[in-house]
């Protein structure tokens, strides 16, 4: 997130954001950095001075001489001066222009409009996470299997599908809020850090710090102080779950890249390995099914996540087709 100030151009190209701006690499840093310029005009000069070094850009100035300009000049005379000679052309001439350009002023107009509030997603496949930055300077971790999605002239309302941790940044001189929508509910902050899953039909909610408020949908508000883990289900009309959780990590480890189970029964550790890769879940028998499982398997490897369960429950896990089946030894 950028918090320091930019007023040299060492301060802009040690920044790989916008070392990615001026070489058009990454689309969450181009949006970023055009809306920090449009809002920073007065930095305009060192943005470009800046970007000129890191694309390797250097300009002669070679200045006109005299003669050149005197030519030039007297050139621009003979050609006004033909001009006054056929003044209706010259009238008819500037009625198609003008006509031309309010043509071109429309279409430009028309074109800002449907850009600026063009809708802007971004979706991981299972077993992928992506870190992203939005206009505003919030960082936005989505998990996989999730989508994230908000126009374009507005990234300070975001609408989710599945899971994503949040790091919003709190705009001091304009208390502008940020919110976040799902199916079940909206979350509204400032400027605080929290986490938000979406999946298994209900929103779930974890406050990490700050404070924030959650709209649900029956109309109802809830305001969280951190610590607090909220779910709500809008098909069940309730909230599933309200309680305050002492391990943050339990509920943020996986934008880390791991999984942390603690005394959890292999059921119920199985349910977020299916979240995590797509993979359906088959038990052989009740005792495994029953087993408790504490640790970390890594998010983005199916492979190495099997044996770390295998070894740390004692159980087979056989991989096949779309389904992980698993049985006692």
């Amino acid at each position: 997130m950028i918090k320091k100030k930019y007023n040299t151009i060492n301060d802009f190209l040690e920044d790989a954001s916008f070392k990615n701006w001026a070489l058009q690499n990454n689309g969450t840093d181009i949006n970023f950095w055009e809306f920090w310029i449009e809002n920073n005009p007065d930095k305009k000069a060192l943005v470009n001075k800046a970007k000129d070094l890191v694309l390797g850009i250097s300009f002669d100035k070679n200045l006109v001489g005299k003669e050149k300009v005197a030519f030039e000049w007297k050139k621009l005379e003979a050609k006004i001066q033909a001009k006054k000679e056929k003044p209706k052309r010259k009238v008819r001439f500037l009625k198609q222009f003008s006509a031309a350009a309010s043509i071109l002023l429309l279409i430009s107009v028309a074109f800002y409009f449907i850009n600026s509030n063009s809708k802007i997603m971004h979706k991981t496949d299972y077993g992928e996470i992506l870190t992203i930055k939005l206009q505003d300077g919030s960082d936005v971790t989505l998990n996989s299997n999730s989508s994230l999605s908000y126009y374009k002239n507005e990234s300070r309302k975001v609408w989710l599908s599945g899971e994503a941790f949040f790091q919003v940044d709190k705009k001091v001189a304009t208390n502008a809020k940020f919110w976040v929508l799902t199916d079940d509910l909206s979350v509204e902050v400032y400027g605080t850090s929290f986490n938000v899953n979406t999946k298994k039909k209900k929103t779930g909610v974890f406050l990490e710090e700050g404070n924030i408020w959650l709209k649900l949908k029956n109309g109802a508000d809830k305001k969280m102080i951190p610590g607090n883990y909220i779910s709500y289900s809008a098909a069940k009309d309730k909230i599933l779950e309200d309680k305050n959780i002492f391990n943050a990590t339990i509920k943020t480890s996986w934008k880390n890249g791991s999984l942390l189970f603690e005394n959890l029964s292999l059921e119920e550790a199985m349910e977020k390995i299916e979240e995590a890769y797509g993979f359906s879940i088959i038990f052989k028998d009740e005792q495994s099914k029953n087993t408790l499982i504490t640790g970390a398997v890594p998010i983005t490897n199916i492979d190495i996540c099997i044996k770390a369960i295998e070894k740390s429950v004692d159980v087979l896990i056989i991989k096949k087709d779309n389904s992980l089946i698993i049985s006692k030894k």
